[in-house]
Formats: structure tokens, sequence, C-alpha cells
């Protein structure tokens, strides 16, 4: 099967750049608000996949944000021996604030932003975009 060269010449170009910054910036805009719940928790938010490594292509643009929560932490202890581990109780205090909470309340923050559009996945949080750019309602 032969691909067409003007085919060809569409998929070689990123899709819309200012656009995809311009999602991006809204949606940033939304997550930092000082109303959002999780305002105090330490985090931050960056881009990750094809729109932040100038990969994305025509007509397949999505805009991947990454929130990442940096006060929580998890650990598995199974290694340590028995005095390593009561050491371990004895010095670290549990997460007052977990990642499941975090999680539910950044779904909060955007449904209350965008409604139904806000679709909760296993992995991420898929916002659909009205047209091509998200709207804030």
């Amino acid at each position: 099967m032969t691909i067409a060269e003007s085919q060809l010449d569409t998929w070689s170009h990123q899709g819309s750049v200012a656009q995809s910054a311009a999602t991006y910036q809204t949606v940033r805009g939304v997550l930092k608000r000082a109303d959002a719940p999780y305002s105090s928790r330490n985090y931050a938010i960056f881009l990750q996949g094809s729109y932040a490594n100038d990969s994305n292509i025509y007509a397949d643009s999505d805009v991947d944000i990454v929130m990442r929560l940096d006060s929580v932490y998890y650990s598995d202890t199974s290694e340590l021996s028995e005095a390593e581990q009561a050491a371990y109780k004895r010095d670290f205090a549990p997460a007052q604030y977990s990642w499941m909470q975090f999680r539910q309340e950044v779904i909060e923050h955007l449904s209350a932003t965008y409604g139904s559009a806000v679709q909760p996945g296993k992995k991420a949080i898929f916002v659909a975009g009205a047209g091509i750019r998200v709207r804030t309602r």
C-alpha cells in the first residue's frame, strides 16, 4: 500500500502548537487557582507526552498535563529486619493526606469548572474539549 506524499507531509507537521499551548495555560490556570481544595499542598504541574517533547502530530494533539503530589510518600519496609522496621515505625509518621484524596479533590475542582467534560479514568483524568480548546464555564 502506497501512502500519498501529501499525506506524509500532513503527518510530518506538528498539530496546533499555539492551540495546545493555550489549552495547557487554561487548564493549568484552573488547577492553580487559590480556591482549589489542594492549593495548600506541595504539588507540581508540568507537561508530559507528545506536546511536551514537540512530537505531537496533526489531528492528534492532545495535551498531557501531570499534577504530581510531592508531600505524600509510600514506603516498602518488607526487606528491613524486625529492628529496622520497629525503628521505621517509631521515626516516621504516616501521611495524613493520601494520593487518593488529592486525586478526588482534583477531579472535583476540574468538575466544578468543566462539568461533565471531566471523565476520570484509572490512570488519568480526561477533560473533553469543546471544539478544539477546553473551555471554562
